[in-house]
């Protein structure tokens, strides 16, 4: 009951003011790289999933160059990439399976790769689909699904456990032969990139494609094509999910993607056939059998758990809703019986790839529709984010919230939302769009935005203060000069986002010409107010960073509103320091000053950097006689591009400053 009174509280109070924001500061993190080598990827990377504890990213590259030395490629032939995990606590790069197998003379495909990973909330498990025949057992040749023990060496036994088997036991599915094989390797099972894996690593959401199957326990190859199913790696069983509701036979229609919610409870994916599979209020058009839906299963109900619609133009969670007759559905009528839509929710996008985002525990579901809220206003065909709690006795009106909403025609507005991500906690929605004009009010923007609505960049919702916010933006502090490329992916708790894009500066030194993987992670609000100055504000102290290469700063304020940085770095590479605080009218956050250098050669050096306030505030420098600010200072390594910050406290201060001059460590 709780859970439905928060909802509640959010839909009617999405008008109210925010709080204060996250921030996920400047430049990011490179995924897609291999750091023993100080190597970027040398081809594109395509995806990235962030493991529930941040620690962990499984990425989806065709790089050529993360392979070890003595992993070379066989004669004749090369791998075109592969799935690969990165260690954001040690900046380790392992390989999780091979990419595709191509002709190293005629670049023809000879083996359908892995693709699509999702990755366990400890990062241990990685779900992927491949044409490899990976188990002894598996004979077929067409793309099965298999999952990944990071913690078992790659050509040991039990490393990889394949995913798309028989119920009761590990005996490969068997499929029927394709109306139109596809070159190395026929349609079988698929995964979902991103949605597939359970928290822990037990449960798989796959969906089998066009051929026929003996899944999930059929004596011959005879289960219809487009089903999905959840395979419990534990007890060995496999789950047909796309059930029928008169008679439990499979249903199909799965035509699109599908996901299962971290705690492995609930199964959401995009599909047809909706009117066998779910309820329909009298008067709905259940006759176009290609008509595509959003659907939601919870399996930890039991067996005879009901497949449910997520939302609609109809409302049949309604006990209101009891017709005499058929309803006029259009799209202005309210009542027991409509829904929170004026329109079905694909039907004009129909992009059976869409796939909505769940929470850990499958209640709290954000999802992307170009239909308009119920009753209709004026908006256009772009995508648009909603949320909803499919907790039990909850209607789709009273769960469902509107939070985006397109306006005119201009792309700043009207910019369609390309994909979303959620948090596990379901406090953090995150969205890939070049919209940087938010008409609806449900969300309050927060921060500068771009001032040309020319890429697709990250926004991050925030569920509990109902703000909006940028969450990419350039390590020099402007504007990503590339479009972010692929559907976002959030920690459990929202403190770090992975994402690909081809932007060259988010990273300083970032020279590869391709689309890379990134994590940003959220930092204290850069608008908060400063605490107080220590004593001997002065004077030069020493700060220094924790993690990745150490670096040391030594900062003393002199007369002149000037601020020496002494940067010890251990080796080649680009040093920036920017130093924020309160100043101008109105007072508000303002870099005040900033400077970089670079250091040379390959051992520890210094780097002096000179912070001087610009022009503009020198006058409320001499008639305040000092300026509070937090100055940060980043180092990028030459080699490799690992990337450590750290932050500090300084004064700019109008007369000459005191204290001794110690050494910098």
């Amino acid at each position: 009951m709780r859970r439905s009174i928060a909802l509640i509280a959010l839909a009617l109070a999405l008008f109210a003011p925010a709080s204060a924001s996250a921030f996920y500061g400047y430049g990011a993190q490179i995924v897609s790289a291999d750091f023993a080598r100080g190597e970027q990827g040398d081809d594109a990377t395509t995806f990235a999933a962030i493991s529930d504890d941040g620690r962990y990213v499984a990425i989806q590259t065709r790089a050529r160059n993360f392979f070890a030395d003595d992993d070379p490629d066989p004669p004749g032939q090369y791998r075109a990439g592969g799935i690969f995990r990165f260690d954001l606590e040690t900046q380790a790069l392992d390989l999780v399976a091979d990419g595709d197998l191509r002709d190293e003379a005629t670049n023809a495909l000879l083996l359908r790769g892995a693709q699509n990973p999702s990755i366990s909330a400890s990062g241990r498990f990685v779900a992927f689909s491949t044409a490899q025949q990976l188990v002894p057992a598996d004979l077929n040749h067409h793309v099965d699904v298999y999952v990944r023990d990071m913690s078992v060496p790659i050509r040991s036994a039990g490393a990889f456990d394949l995913v798309s088997a028989k119920d009761g036991g590990d005996v490969p599915a068997s499929y029927s032969p394709p109306g139109s094989p596809i070159p190395a390797g026929d349609l079988g099972a698929e995964v979902t990139r991103g949605a597939a894996i359970s928290g822990d690593g037990s449960k798989v959401a796959f969906r089998v494609t066009e051929p026929e199957s003996d899944l999930p326990d059929r004596p011959a190859v005879e289960t219809p094509g487009f089903q999905v199913f959840v395979r419990d790696r534990t007890a060995n069983t496999t789950t047909l999910v796309t059930r029928r509701r008169d008679d439990d036979g499979p249903a199909g229609g799965a035509l699109g993607a599908a996901g299962i919610s971290g705690d492995g409870s609930t199964v959401v994916w995009t599909g047809v056939n909706a009117p066998l599979q779910t309820a329909f209020v009298n008067g709905e058009n259940t006759e176009v059998p290609g008509f595509p839906y959003y659907l939601w299963r919870r399996l930890a109900d039991g067996p005879l758990a009901t497949t449910r619609r997520i939302t609609g133009v109809a409302d049949p969670d309604d006990p209101a809703c009891a017709p005499t007759g058929p309803v006029p559905f259009n799209e202005v009528s309210t009542g027991p019986c409509y829904g929170p839509l004026a329109q079905p929710e694909l039907g004009i996008s129909a992009n059976f790839n869409l796939l909505p985002a769940l929470s850990t525990d499958g209640r709290t579901v954000a999802f992307l529709t170009s239909s308009a809220a119920r009753p209709r206003v004026g908006t256009g065909i772009g995508l648009d984010l909603f949320v909803t709690d499919m907790a039990a006795g909850l209607t789709r009106k009273v769960a469902t919230s509107e939070l985006t909403r397109e306006g005119g025609g201009a792309t700043a507005e009207s910019a369609p939302i390309e994909s979303i991500g959620i948090s596990g906690d379901g406090r953090y929605v995150a969205l890939v769009t070049a919209r940087t004009k938010f008409t609806l009010p449900a969300l309050a923007q927060v921060g500068e935005p771009r001032p040309i609505p020319d890429a697709q960049e990250v926004y991050v919702v925030d569920l509990e203060t109902r703000s909006l916010e940028r969450a990419t933006r350039s390590y020099d502090e402007g504007d990503i000069n590339s479009a972010v490329v692929a559907e976002p992916s959030l920690s459990s708790d929202g403190s770090r986002i992975a994402f690909v894009s081809f932007a060259s500066n988010l990273l300083f030194g970032d020279a590869n010409q391709r689309s890379d993987a990134f994590v940003v992670s959220r930092q204290p609000d850069p608008g908060s107010e400063l605490p107080p100055a220590p004593p001997g504000a002065g004077a030069e102290s020493t700060i220094e960073a924790s993690g990745g290469p150490q670096i040391s700063v030594r900062a003393r304020s002199r007369g002149g509103g000037v601020v020496d940085l002494l940067v010890s770095v251990p080796g080649a590479g680009g040093v920036r320091a920017v130093a924020k605080g309160r100043a101008g009218e109105p007072s508000r956050q303002r870099t005040l000053a900033n400077d970089d250098g670079r250091a040379r050669g390959t051992k520890r050096t210094s780097v002096k950097l000179v912070l001087r306030p610009v022009h503009r505030y020198l006058g409320e420098l001499r008639s305040q006689g000092s300026l509070r600010a937090r100055a940060t200072v980043t180092y990028v390594a030459a080699r490799g591009h690992q990337r450590v910050s750290v932050s500090r406290r300084i004064t700019f201060l109008a007369a000459a400053g005191t204290g001794g001059n110690r050494g910098a460590k």
